[in-house]
């Protein structure tokens, strides 16, 4: 199934409709090799839309969220956005220097929310880990100045 049958099928199931702006905020980050900020969004929709506003982006978000289409990290205290991948997970390196996110793909966590759901009886839906560091670039770049 295509991401855009998928985004449409999901929509219509729950009671929604895959309006233009929706469809917009869809394809942008259907097409972005990087998480995107909600401004960022808006920024690419108002190239080709000018009076497309903030509002209308939060919201097609929060429902294609809601739905599980598209998922929010939140890094250095601001909301970032891509698309959901069913059995895809992936965690975010962040390099406190050069502000640099690198994506580790796999299933690393698996032990780790096992531990959670069987230890402490906690029924885990979702798992966003974001590590903070310094990146290899900037770990080379301070050892040449020392």
């Amino acid at each position: 199934m295509s991401p855009r049958a998928s985004a449409t099928e999901a929509l219509h199931t729950s009671g929604y409709r895959l309006t233009m702006q929706r469809q917009l905020v869809w394809d942008t980050l259907r097409q972005s090799k990087k998480h995107l900020s909600a401004e960022d969004i808006l920024g690419q929709i108002r190239r080709q839309y000018p009076r497309f506003n903030l509002a209308t982006v939060y919201r097609s978000l929060e429902v294609l969220e809601e739905l599980g289409l598209v998922k929010e990290t939140r890094i250095r205290d601001r909301a970032y956005y891509e698309l959901a991948e069913e059995g895809i997970d992936h965690y975010h390196l962040v390099c406190d220097q050069c502000g640099s996110t690198l994506h580790i793909e796999g299933d690393h966590m698996v032990p780790v929310l096992h531990h959670i759901s069987e230890e402490h009886e906690f029924m885990v839906s979702n798992a966003d880990l974001v590590v903070h560091g310094r990146c290899a670039r900037c770990q080379a770049k301070a050892s040449r100045t020392r």
